[in-house]
């Protein structure tokens, strides 16, 4: 964003609610966006935040049903840019974000298709994330389990070949979370 801003390239925004995880936030962050509108989504504050930026062209946000492309609509029609208080609540919830360990995988599923091991690791990051950013341990321990019956690999079966890695857009180090991720869960 920085270097297409310093070159005056207009911006395409893709992901602003980062695969749905920016509308699921822990009960904490919540609060701070439901204290400053009770009326507005969560979702709504993602696309908000970056459609605010100077730049930005249009902003694509993927939706899974009629409520979330209306809800989208609601705010998007006459779109109003964050104001200097709204930018000040996302900086409080940015700063207990920033402040929990998590894997920021979105689920785009590029790392999957060269796994040699056949591992489902959005799948077994969405159980980690469970534990680490809700204190859901149990309920990440079943999500594990139930993703790696049948043809999915164990996060221990990596083969650490890296390939994964290669593909993620969000850079992230997989196979470390990945062994993380047996040491919890196996």
């Amino acid at each position: 964003y920085e270097v297409a801003k310093k070159h005056g390239v207009p911006v395409v925004i893709m992901e602003p609610v980062k695969g749905g995880s920016l509308a699921a936030l822990t009960p904490n962050v919540q609060k701070i966006f439901k204290d400053a509108d009770p009326d507005a989504s969560f979702a709504s504050w993602a696309i908000r935040f970056v459609a605010s930026l100077p730049g930005v062209m249009t902003v694509l946000s993927g939706m899974s049903d009629m409520a979330q492309m209306e809800d989208n609509v609601s705010y998007m029609s006459d779109f109003k840019p964050l104001s200097e208080e709204e930018q000040k609540v996302i900086a409080q919830a940015q700063d207990i974000l920033k402040n929990i360990d998590q894997i920021p995988c979105t689920g785009c599923r590029y790392c999957v298709g060269g796994c040699p091991k056949k591992i489902n690791i959005p799948s077994l990051f969405t159980a980690m994330n469970l534990n680490l950013i809700f204190d859901q341990f149990e309920k990440g321990k079943q999500r594990y389990q139930n993703e790696t019956q049948g043809e999915h690999g164990k996060a221990s079966d990596c083969i650490r070949c890296g390939q994964c890695e290669i593909q993620c857009p969000q850079h992230i180090e997989i196979r470390s979370w990945l062994e993380k991720t047996a040491e919890t869960f196996e």
